[in-house]
């Protein structure tokens, strides 16, 4: 490499990790029967200043969406996870949500929480889903959701292979004889216990399987895959160099949408970058939390009374901490 070459490579790298990052924001218009964001009904805790330099504390709604190559229909919202980011307090909290949960969608009456996307995308302009996702969502928590990431599966799968991998604990023996597969048919899938390394697909696999117990394991198992990204990342450094960014950031562009602003990213990620893995707060929803079945829908899930206002609060740091398995007390 000349050295010109080598002088102007760090820029050009710098610059890919920008176009690369500018090409996943959305800006996101209220999708019609959208009310203007909720007033919070929770307060947000009490924390220290952020220090000088530092970002302010961010809430994040990811939402993995089952869209398939060449599939025209609308997908529903398959995970729906909630990410608390504190940088100033070296905090991050995950609050998974079960996609069944019966809420109110705003224009569009009760239902069940995946379909908001689904509307949203339907019946809105550009980034609808997301709009109306984060309404839905703001508007069950009772907090202001700042920004929404979407990634579909193909995104999801990219991802992991692009950092090469991630290692996951397995914490028992699961075998799913009718896990979907793209082309809607089913197959059998099986995971052994203990650590083991999962290629995009594995992950995708791993995030995805609920018929071996329910969908409040599998939203626990979708934390677990998404902290084994953090730390692999973490691992990897490849925040810090910017030839690695700008690989990763490629892989995501076509697959993943989000309405936060490029500069917000990077500055979120750089203040994170050496965030521990084993640090991350995990919460979610035990089954006995909800009852099932409403009218017609016997799926659907109705949380108890002050379960949701009880995990938002964890979430957001207001209570006792209760560990991190995010088992509920």
């Amino acid at each position: 490499m000349g050295l010109l070459a080598a002088l102007t490579a760090p820029l050009r790298s710098v610059l890919g990790v920008r176009r690369n990052l500018e090409a996943l924001v959305v800006t996101a218009a209220p999708p019609p029967g959208a009310s203007a964001p909720v007033l919070p009904l929770l307060a947000l805790p009490t924390v220290a200043p952020p220090r000088t330099g530092v970002p302010n504390p961010a809430t994040v709604l990811v939402l993995g969406v089952d869209r398939r190559p060449g599939e025209a229909t609308t997908p529903r919202s398959d995970a729906v996870l909630v990410v608390r980011l504190d940088p100033a307090n070296g905090r991050v909290a995950v609050l998974s949500l079960p996609r069944d949960l019966w809420v109110t969608i705003p224009g569009h009456g009760r239902n069940r929480l995946n379909a908001a996307y689904l509307w949203g995308e339907r019946d809105g302009p550009a980034g609808g889903g997301m709009a109306l996702s984060r309404a839905t969502v703001a508007g069950l928590l009772g907090m202001p959701i700042d920004y929404v990431v979407v990634a579909d599966f193909r995104g999801f799968v990219a991802l992991v292979d692009a950092i090469g991998g991630v290692t996951v604990d397995v914490e028992r023996p699961l075998v799913d004889t009718r896990f979907p597969t793209a082309d809607r048919r089913t197959t059998t899938v099986r995971f052994a216990a203990g650590p083991q390394r999962m290629d995009g697909v594995a992950a995708l696999t791993y995030a995805r399987i609920r018929h071996p117990d329910s969908d409040f394991e599998r939203g626990r198992r979708q934390q677990a895959v998404l902290i084994a990204i953090v730390e692999r990342l973490r691992e990897q450094g490849s925040l810090e160099t910017m030839r690695a960014a700008e690989r990763l950031s490629a892989a995501l562009v076509g697959y993943v949408q989000t309405d936060m602003p490029t500069a917000r990213m990077l500055e979120l990620a750089w203040a994170l970058r050496e965030l521990d893995s084993s640090a991350v707060e995990r919460y979610a929803l035990a089954e006995g939390d909800v009852s099932f079945g409403v009218d017609n829908d016997r799926f659907a899930q109705m949380p108890r009374p002050g379960v949701i206002e009880r995990v938002t609060r964890l979430l957001l740091g207001g209570e006792e901490q209760q560990g991190s398995s995010g088992r509920p007390p």
